[in-house]
């Protein structure tokens, strides 16, 4: 007679079974560091908002239209949230030259003369390999909070097909934020032209 329970605690009782390592990753900044910071433009990040299926711990993929794949072992080392922010400040530091540009909340006794606002839409290795980000953005003049310029973006990372290492994927993440600092500061530095 067949004994059932054998396939299931072969299975989770099995001394060759091993679980794999977890693996933690981090977003970096990508904008070159310029040579001279002056003391240019203040900025402050205020909020980058996520959507609730990025606010995890693990790597979100996206496997087809309406399906999501969750990493079991490869792990955002932090809040993606947070880590979004911080990135998004050091690109646009570098990218503006300033070392006024910070991330809230923040202690420092700033006045900015300008205010971001970031909402992300989705942010995913999608199933044919590139990472899409796709954000709302609203560029705010310190002073009166007045709205100075908005846009939305749709950036995509550089193919990298659907078995891509993580390292892979969060490397083309940086990337793409990157890219969204570039589409800010231009912003930022047109608007500044506008005013001078």
């Amino acid at each position: 007679m067949a004994r059932v329970s054998d396939p299931i605690w072969r299975f989770t009782s099995s001394p060759s079974s091993s679980t794999p390592a977890n693996r933690y990753y981090v977003l970096g900044a990508t904008a070159a560091t310029p040579a001279h910071r002056a003391a240019a433009v203040a900025v402050v990040i205020t909020d980058v908002r996520l959507p609730q299926y990025l606010e995890r711990s693990q790597i979100v993929l996206r496997g087809g239209d309406h399906r999501l794949q969750i990493s079991e072992y490869d792990l955002w080392a932090g809040s993606l949230r947070e880590d979004m922010t911080r990135v998004l400040a050091v690109n646009l530091g570098r990218l503006l030259e300033s070392e006024r540009v910070i991330a809230a909340p923040n202690n420092l006794r700033l006045k900015p003369d300008y205010r971001v606002e970031v909402e992300v839409l989705r942010f995913e290795r999608e199933s044919g390999g590139r990472v899409v980000l796709q954000a709302r953005w609203w560029l705010l003049r310190g002073s009166d909070a007045a709205l100075v310029a908005s846009s939305t973006e749709t950036l995509s990372g550089a193919p990298l097909g659907d078995n891509a290492p993580y390292d892979a994927v969060v490397a083309s993440m940086s990337a793409v934020c990157g890219e969204l600092a570039n589409a800010i500061a231009r912003s930022i530095r047109a608007v500044g032209d506008r005013n001078s």
